[in-house]
């Protein structure tokens, strides 16, 4: 039996990590996953291929916090919590060639290093592959 070429490139997904909170950057993403197909650059992750998302955000805190998942300057978060000990959310957006989704952070008294996390996970899988990307 011989391999057939697949017609289209693999899904664009990524499952990032996080862990630890530094006072200037936030939340520190770290990629474990090797198979994912998208990256993380500068504490962000990078958008090849338009289209619709899943996204989903779970995460354990030692104190409430305000967390945000944003993507594009001037847009609505893609997640908005307020004083919260943990989040476990998933929605679909529809994310563009160039946009980052990244996590912002705010703490009402403590320092963000003070902050420790559990089972902080950020996963994103593209829904639609076939359209625009640009790698």
């Amino acid at each position: 039996m011989e391999e057939v070429p697949s017609q289209y490139p693999p899904i664009q997904s990524i499952r990032v990590r996080f862990t630890k909170c530094e006072n200037e950057n936030g939340f520190i993403i770290t990629s474990p996953d090797t198979d994912g197909t998208m990256k993380v650059q500068n504490n962000s992750i990078i958008i090849t291929c338009d289209g619709f998302y899943l996204i989903s955000l779970k995460g354990y805190f030692s104190q409430k916090l305000s967390l945000r998942l944003l993507y594009r300057k001037g847009r609505e978060p893609l997640f908005s919590l307020n004083m919260v000990k943990f989040v476990d959310s998933v929605t679909v957006a529809y994310l563009r060639f160039k946009d980052k989704v990244y996590l912002n952070v705010t703490t009402q008294n403590a320092s963000c290093e003070d902050i420790q996390v559990n089972g902080g996970e950020l996963i994103l899988i593209h829904q639609n592959p076939g359209g625009f990307c640009v790698y």
